[in-house]
């Protein structure tokens, strides 16, 4: 299990280095795998590309001049095919150190003069496995030229793996991990007080659950969905926590299930086409189009969240591509439930198909 010390911190005081902390767990919790930094690099900015022109001796070049702040303006030649003026970027100014030990220095390209470098976000040190991104990082969002990267970007933190035996399933959450840390050094635990907003509609979804092997199953309808990109901290934490952020309302359920330890799915509810939910066991041959894009055939013994008729998730383990979230969303079925965990177990092992979810039902 990985997390952010920062995320540890909103629920319990940590008076100590993350090392101290490591070495606490160590004698008192639970061995700890790693602890690394997000990012091991120093001397980065967010700048704003006020001007881009192509490099007078280059077909793929460009020279950008880019506001670092203080009344700073750098000019800093770019190959990056998706650079462009006006953009809000990551910097690294003349005596930054990038992963690797990659030192940026004065130089000349092509005989123009570069003050730095406009990074991406595989020169930070993010893997490919996080993020598609082809050239440069763009920022979203506005912030202020100057400001230090790291911090804008939410990657300024200390990443803490624990190594967890199947007992332990009570640290697959950050606030199950701060429990244990608010134990070990007698610090007060601040837990969430949650607020919902909810509308006058009844719930128009019916719940028919017909087998004991889901002991609850609770549905919610939530319109008015616009689907985006998730604000810069919660993409840094989901990574921190080894999952790739995919649009706000996937990483808001992932979020959730890294915070409390409960795993929750989203369903396009237009794409749905039914007002019955029913949580049964599945007949054997039938086949479900997981979210990884492949047909898994099922057995008798596995379970499924259906319409009624089809099913639509593996109970647990993943979701099915027919009800997958996408750009044109605007209303979801928000679903939590518990399942049985042998179950979970038998169906993830035999389809050889693990999830952050499977993994957390299974220790229950």
């Amino acid at each position: 299990m990985k997390t952010s010390i920062q995320w540890l911190q909103e629920f319990v005081d940590i008076p100590l280095t993350p090392e101290s902390l490591a070495a606490k767990f160590n004698l008192m919790s639970a061995e700890v795998e790693s602890l690394e930094p997000m990012v091991r690099a120093i001397h980065l900015v967010i700048g704003h590309v006020e001007t881009c022109v192509p490099h007078p001796d280059s077909d793929h070049l460009h020279v950008c001049t880019v506001d670092v702040g203080d009344n700073k303006i750098l000019q800093i030649v770019c190959g990056a095919p998706n650079v462009d003026a006006g953009q809000t970027v990551v910097v690294a100014l003349e005596g930054a150190v990038l992963p690797g030990d990659f030192k940026i220095k004065k130089s000349k390209i092509r005989g123009v003069e570069s003050h730095g470098m406009i990074c991406s976000l595989d020169e930070l040190g993010i893997e490919r496995k996080y993020h598609s991104e082809e050239g440069i990082h763009v920022l979203s969002e506005a912030v202020r030229p100057g400001t230090d990267a790291l911090k804008a970007l939410g990657f300024d933190d200390t990443v803490i793996d624990l190594d967890l035996t199947p007992n332990r399933g009570d640290l697959m959450s950050v606030l199950g991990i701060a429990h244990d840390v608010s134990a070990m050094l007698e610090t007060e635990l601040r837990l969430p007080d949650p607020h919902v907003d909810e509308d006058s509609e009844r719930n128009p979804v019916r719940v028919v659950t017909d087998t004991p092997a889901c002991m609850s199953y609770y549905a919610r309808i939530i319109r008015g969905v616009r689907i985006g990109e998730s604000p810069m901290w919660m993409k840094a934490r989901l990574i921190a926590a080894g999952i790739r952020p995919i649009n706000n309302v996937v990483d808001i359920t992932n979020y959730v299930m890294l915070e409390y330890g409960q795993p929750l799915h989203a369903f396009d509810f237009g794409k749905l086409g039914t007002d019955t939910i029913v949580v049964r066991e599945a007949y054997a041959g039938e086949t479900i189009l997981t979210l990884d894009g492949k047909a898994r055939l099922l057995v008798a013994g596995d379970l499924v969240i259906t319409d009624g008729t089809r099913p639509i998730a593996l109970a647990g383990v993943m979701g099915g591509a027919e009800t997958e979230i996408d750009g044109q969303t605007t209303a979801i079925l928000l679903e939590s439930a518990t399942f049985d965990p042998i179950r979970i177990r038998k169906t993830s092992d035999r389809l050889d198909l693990r999830s952050e979810s499977s993994v957390r039902f299974e220790r229950r």
